[in-house]
């Protein structure tokens, strides 16, 4: 019996980090290809009726993340920032302009916390993109970042 408990406690832990582990891949994984969708969203100046285009973007984003961004909490990590190409600066969404979406700081709950590392993955993913010249004025944004 003290032999079992001596191999059962390590093989465990390290069964529980494994999949700890995996666990913070996939979601990255996940994130990246949410916010990638976010970007084709936006550079193609699609908005649904009634939310401004920035609104519309998140939505794209949460519906690609496998329902991992749908609290409240986890969806105000997604944002949506608009930069100029020549110095990095806030600006809108007109043509030319660099829209970057990302999922900032995600708080990933382990599984099985270990008390010695005491730590809490945060989870990040970004894709950027230029905006395509619109037909008409561009949608409107509700928060510029």
């Amino acid at each position: 019996m003290v032999e079992t408990m001596l191999i059962l406690g390590p093989l465990l832990g390290i069964t529980f980090l494994l999949l700890d582990l995996s666990m913070v891949i996939s979601l990255r994984s996940t994130f990246q290809h949410a916010v990638r969708e976010g970007v084709r969203y936006a550079i193609t100046g699609q908005n649904s009726p009634g939310p401004c285009q920035d609104d519309s973007i998140k939505a794209v984003v949460q519906q690609n993340a496998a329902g991992f961004l749908s609290s409240a909490s986890a969806a105000a990590t997604i944002h949506v920032h608009w930069m100029s190409p020549v110095n990095g600066t806030v600006t809108n969404n007109a043509a030319g302009q660099i829209v970057e979406v990302s999922v900032e700081a995600y708080q990933y709950t382990q599984l099985a916390p270990f008390r010695r590392l005491d730590i809490s993955p945060k989870i990040w993913a970004r894709a950027f993109d230029i905006m395509q010249q619109l037909p008409g004025t561009p949608p409107c944004l509700s928060n510029p970042e």
